[in-house]
C-alpha cells in the first residue's frame, strides 16, 4: 500500500513539471535500461541463405554519333519523244524513246567539332550515268560527240572542305556552288557558276549549276553576311553536243577557247547580303569571263572567245502577307561581238517578280527580265542581238496528300513578242514512300528564233524517273 502511494505521488509530480524535466526525467530513468544490440539467432542461421539484391539495370551508354553521313540515291530514267519527224538516212533515229539512264549518287558529310583545334566540315560529291539508248536502239547512228557526252556521265560535284576559323568567319576551299539572286528561273546577277545545258528544260535551274574550284570567305556580323570568292577554275557552260536534238547549230558550232585553269586567270567575286524580318537585300561584284562568249574570226576561222566582263548588282526580296515582291538589277561591262569587233558593250538587266503563297498548299511566280543592250547598232541583228529582249517565267508548285505528291508547272518565254521561243513543263512526282519515289511529265519546246530555242521545236518529250533515296 504504501509502495503504491508513492508510486502515484511520484507520478503526479512528473506530470506537474515543465515539459523539459520531463524529458531530462524520463532519460535519467531510462538510463540504465540500454542494452547493446542483441543478434537474432535465427538471422545467424539463415545469413547464408539471404536471397541475391535485386539486379542494377544496367543501361547501356549511348555512342556517340559518327561524324560522318552517307547519303545518295539510285534513279532510272526514261524519256519519250513524240515529234519528232523521220530521220534523214544515216541520221541517227530519234523518235520514240530517247533515253533510258540508270544513275547513282552518292554524298559524303564530315563534321569535326570536337577533333580538331577549330571546327572543320568536308562534303564530297560523286555520280555516275550510263545511256543505255543506244545498246538498245544501235549505236551506230549516234554521233561520237553525243554518246561521248552522255553515254558515261561521270561528274564530281561539290568537294570541299570548311574551317571555322572563328565564330564570324569561315573559309572554304574546294569545288563549290554558290547561288546569289531571287529568282528561281531567270538569272541576272546569278553568275557565278555555269549550267548544264545539255538537255535544256528538262530540270529547273537549280539542278544545272555546275561546280567550281574556289575559295570562299564568308564573314557574319548581325544581320549582314559577307563573301568573297577567288575562283582559279575556270569553267563555262555545258552546252548540248554536235548533231544532239539539241544542238541548234546542226553541227556546226565553232571552237570554244576555253582559257587555262590558274590564279593567273582567277575570277573574281563578292557579295554582301543582308537579311532582316521580312525583307532581304543584297549587293554583289564579279570579275569573270563571259559565260556566253562571242564568235571571233581567228584566221579565217570562227571561234568563240569569252571576254573578261565586270558585274556589278542588286537584289531584294520584301514579304507582305502571303506575298512574296522580288527584284534584281545588274550591269555588266566589257561584252564584245562579232558584228563590230573589238568595241566593248554593256548590258543592263532588270528582274521583277512576285510570289503568291494563300492558295491551299499551292503557290504562283511570275518573273520577268528586261535585258538592255548599250550602244546597240544594226550590225549586231546578224548575230540575233537585240537593243531590248525579255524573259519571263510562269511558274505554279503544289503538295498534296500530305505532301506525298508535288506537281509543278513551269513555262518560260524568251522575247514573246518576237517568237523568240521556250518551253512549257508539267512534272508530277508521287512519294510512295519516305526514300522511294516516282515522277512523270511532259515537256514542250516552243520553236524561235532565238537561241537556244532556235530549231528545237520538235524535242517535245513524256519523261519518267523512279528514284530510291539512302
Amino acid at each position: 500500500m504504501r509502495r503504491s502511494v508513492l508510486f502515484c505521488a511520484a507520478l503526479g509530480f512528473t506530470l506537474a513539471s515543465p515539459s523539459m524535466a520531463f524529458a531530462q526525467s524520463m532519460e535519467d530513468a531510462l538510463g540504465g535500461f540500454d542494452e547493446p544490440a542483441q543478434t537474432n539467432e535465427l538471422d545467424d542461421v539463415l545469413g547464408g541463405f539471404e536471397s541475391d539484391p535485386t539486379p542494377t539495370k544496367i543501361i547501356p551508354q549511348e555512342e556517340d554519333p559518327s561524324p560522318w553521313n552517307l547519303s545518295g540515291y539510285a534513279s532510272f530514267s526514261a524519256a519519250y519523244d513524240f515529234a519528232q519527224p523521220a530521220p534523214a538516212v544515216g541520221d541517227a533515229d530519234y523518235r520514240e524513246f530517247s533515253r533510258a539512264r540508270p544513275k547513282v549518287s552518292f554524298k559524303l558529310k564530315g563534321n569535326f567539332p570536337d577533333a580538331l583545334p577549330v571546327p572543320v566540315r568536308v562534303v564530297g560529291e560523286v555520280s555516275a550515268a550510263h545511256e543505255t539508248i543506244y545498246q538498245m536502239r544501235g549505236s551506230s547512228d549516234y554521233a561520237v560527240p553525243v554518246k561521248s557526252s552522255f553515254e558515261q556521265d561521270i561528274n564530281l560535284g561539290e568537294v570541299y572542305i570548311g574551317v571555322e576559323l572563328t565564330d564570324n568567319l569561315e573559309l572554304t576551299v574546294g569545288r563549290q556552288i554558290v547561288v546569289w539572286g531571287t529568282s528561281e528561273n531567270l538569272r541576272v546577277v546569278d553568275v557565278v557558276n555555269p549550267l548544264d545545258r545539255r538537255e535544256i528544260g528538262m530540270v529547273d535551274i537549280e539542278d544545272l549549276r555546275l561546280p567550281l574550284t574556289m575559295m570562299r570567305a564568308d564573314y557574319v556580323t548581325g544581320p549582314w553576311i559577307a563573301t568573297a570568292l577567288v575562283i582559279p577554275h575556270i569553267r563555262f557552260n555545258r552546252l548540248a553536243p554536235s548533231n544532239s536534238p539539241y544542238d541548234i547549230t546542226n553541227g556546226g558550232a565553232p571552237e570554244n577557247d576555253v582559257p587555262a585553269d590558274g590564279l593567273g586567270n582567277a575570277e573574281l567575286a563578292a557579295s554582301l547580303r543582308g537579311n532582316f524580318s521580312g525583307w532581304d537585300l543584297s549587293f554583289h561584284v564579279a570579275n569573270i569571263y563571259d559565260d556566253a562568249g562571242h564568235k571571233e574570226t581567228v584566221d579565217g576561222v570562227n571561234r568563240i572567245r569569252h571576254s573578261r566582263v565586270n558585274m556589278v548588282g542588286i537584289t531584294a526580296d520584301v514579304a507582305l502577307g502571303n506575298w512574296l515582291i522580288k527584284g534584281e538589277a545588274a550591269s555588266t561591262f566589257g561584252l564584245q561581238t562579232l558584228g563590230d569587233p573589238g568595241k566593248d558593250f554593256a548590258r543592263s538587266d532588270v528582274l521583277a517578280g512576285v510570289e503568291f503563297t494563300g492558295l491551299t498548299d499551292a503557290s504562283v511566280s511570275f518573273e520577268v527580265v528586261n535585258r538592255h543592250l548599250h550602244n546597240w547598232n544594226p550590225l549586231l541583228a546578224d548575230e540575233g542581238l537585240k537593243e531590248n529582249s525579255q524573259e519571263y517565267a510562269l511558274r505554279f508548285a503544289a503538295d498534296y496528300m500530305r505532301d506525298r505528291l508535288h506537281i509543278t508547272a513551269l513555262t518560260t518565254r524568251l522575247s514573246p513578242l518576237s517568237s523568240g521561243g521556250g518551253f512549257s513543263r508539267l512534272s508530277v512526282e508521287y512519294d510512295i514512300k519516305d526514300a522511294l519515289s516516282v515522277t512523270g511529265g511532259v515537256v514542250a519546246y516552243h520553236d524561235g528564233t532565238r537561241a537556244p530555242f532556235s530549231g528545237i521545236g520538235e524535242n517535245d518529250r513524256l519523261f519518267f524517273e523512279i528514284k530510291q533515296s539512302f
